[in-house]
């Protein structure tokens, strides 16, 4: 979820990051004092409607939430073996819903609002450790993502099949490399 940023001209991107994080907070909040049906699907709707607002496609609303159905499924089998039907449909209710609108709120924060943007608010809000933390947090994900792909590309370049058993060894040194490398940087300048 994190650092997937869409540029977009929209009223949602204009908002500072405080202000959307401190929406979807007081959003979450309501639905865990009020997990009724109504206050859930409002919600949901109002949240899913956002997405236009924001000039995000179709797409992007599937992208934010498709995992989070899968939690839903199990998160409502669950409720329907342990309490039956129709008491565990009723009891799945709040939680799955909890779940779906939570999911739609954070991933609409993350995609109008830039991981550089909302790392610089937890600085302000925590300190500039924290800040630090969250930025290059952000900054590895790509980072191994790129590791692990050009390990892979590596294996099948030598006419082998690239399995995790084979790659894993090449992604680990690399990362403990760049780990090392990132802690001497850090240590220089006195951080």
């Amino acid at each position: 979820m994190i650092g997937q940023y869409v540029p977009r001209r929209s009223p949602l991107h204009r908002l500072p990051a405080g202000v959307k994080l401190l929406a979807m907070l007081a959003l979450v909040t309501f639905l865990a004092i009020v997990p009724r049906p109504a206050p859930l699907a409002v919600s949901a709707l109002l949240v899913a409607a956002l997405f236009p607002v924001a000039r995000l496609r179709p797409v992007h609303l599937w992208r934010a939430l498709r995992p989070a159905l899968l939690f839903a499924a199990v998160l409502t089998g669950f409720y329907l073996v342990s309490r039956g039907w129709p008491d565990g449909a009723r009891a799945a209710i709040g939680p799955v819903g909890q779940l779906i609108v939570g999911v739609l709120a954070g991933n609409l924060l993350v995609f109008t609002t830039r991981a550089t943007d909302l790392a610089s608010l937890a600085g302000r809000l925590l300190g500039w450790r924290v800040e630090l933390l969250i930025a290059l947090t952000v900054r590895s994900i790509p980072a191994v993502i790129a590791i692990v792909r050009q390990s892979r590309e590596a294996e099948w370049a030598r006419g082998r099949r690239a399995s995790l058993v084979r790659v894993l060894p090449t992604v680990l040194i690399r990362l403990v490399r760049d780990a090392d490398l990132l802690g001497e940087a850090l240590a220089a300048r006195g951080l």
